[in-house]
């Protein structure tokens, strides 16, 4: 009996110099680390964990053909968090001086009793040590966490808790500062309250990160808005003429990057022929432009009532009397209350 209770005495010792130098361990997880011994500047980076177990991986990569499994190639690792570590995420392994000596790939998560939240890894971990210490780049981890943060963002949003959507945006800012999604989703938040300067400073922020957005809807989310908010400042909000002239020529600049991600939308054709068709000079310049965006308009939404209304008017300007009662027609098939094509038909028909 007297030896049961030593041995539970002695593992419940284990477990709190283990939990206590973890604690401790968690207190200093920022550092910076050099990738060669002559790298004066170094990357910031996050200490994920300590390895516990280095051992030959069980299975050879697609490309080996030899057979024969390499030593030192699988590690096991023992997290201080699991947070911001994800399925193929790259890991750094790292020597006492802070010097980078392998990489490893997560392939599995597992818990186990003694040592809480585990990982396994695989890479070439011939210069690596049980001890060493295993660290994510401080963006890639910052990246995670913002991602956490947005998530969260969106549920708010989506319930219509908008004060603390934007409370979990600023969080996931604070983390990742030029996160187009983040910067995207506020942006929209504001936009929806029709707060619009503060909407198109942070949409502005995200499109000079858009090569970070790999949702080609959020692409278009992103880039239909801006060219949403353009028409606002260049025909509906009250700015001199330069910034005007600035607004419309941004529109059509948005306007088209975003149709080279979705040609279909009806609506941005449409929005496309309207900064065409509302110069500010009075001129017939843009009328053939404005035209071939109204018609594709159509195309893709034949029941769009001001697209036709709009086809209706320029054909009519330019003598088409045809045309102009064809479309004025279908304007009215799509809205009957539409009082402007009403007007065309009556007076021309």
């Amino acid at each position: 009996m007297k030896k049961i209770i030593i041995c539970l005495l002695l593992l419940q010792i284990a477990i709190a110099n283990v939990y206590g130098n973890m604690l401790y361990e968690r207190d200093n997880l920022r550092t910076r680390v050099f990738f060669t011994r002559s790298d004066e500047l170094g990357r910031d980076v996050v200490i994920k964990g300590k390895i516990i177990s280095i051992s030959a991986s069980e299975s050879l990569p697609e490309n080996d053909i030899s057979g024969i499994a390499r030593e030192k190639t699988r590690a096991t690792i023992r997290l201080f968090s699991n947070e911001g570590v994800k399925i193929n995420d790259i890991l750094y392994v790292i020597d006492n001086n802070n010097l980078v000596v392998s990489k490893l790939e997560v392939k599995q998560f597992f818990s186990n009793r003694t040592f809480g939240n585990m990982l396994m890894g695989y890479g070439n971990l011939k210069l690596s040590i049980e001890g060493y210490r295993v660290v994510q780049i401080l963006r890639d981890h910052n990246a995670q966490w913002a991602f956490i943060h947005k998530s969260n963002g969106d549920k708010h949003f989506r319930n219509g808790r908008k004060g603390e959507a934007i409370s979990e945006y600023r969080k996931a800012l604070e983390m990742d500062s030029e996160s187009p999604e983040a910067r995207l989703a506020l942006g929209l938040v504001y936009f929806s309250d029709k707060i619009y300067n503060f909407a198109y400073s942070e949409l502005k922020k995200s499109y000079d990160n858009i090569q970070r957005l790999y949702d080609n809807e959020d692409r278009f989310t992103l880039l239909s808005t801006l060219a949403e908010l353009s028409y606002i400042e260049a025909y509906t909000n009250y700015n001199t003429s330069a910034i005007r002239i600035r607004f419309r020529n941004e529109g059509i600049k948005y306007s088209r990057e975003a149709l080279k991600v979705n040609d279909l939308s009806a609506d941005l054709h449409f929005l496309l022929g309207e900064f065409y068709y509302k110069t500010f000079d009075r001129s017939d310049g843009n009328d053939k432009e404005a035209r071939d965006s109204y018609l594709k308009a159509v195309a893709a939404n034949p029941g769009h009532s001001m697209a036709n209304l709009r086809l209706a008017m320029l054909y009519i300007k330019h003598s088409n009397l045809e045309k102009g009662v064809f479309y004025a027609g279908k304007a009215v098939e799509a809205d009957p209350d539409n009082a402007e094509a009403l007007e065309l038909l009556r007076r021309h028909k």
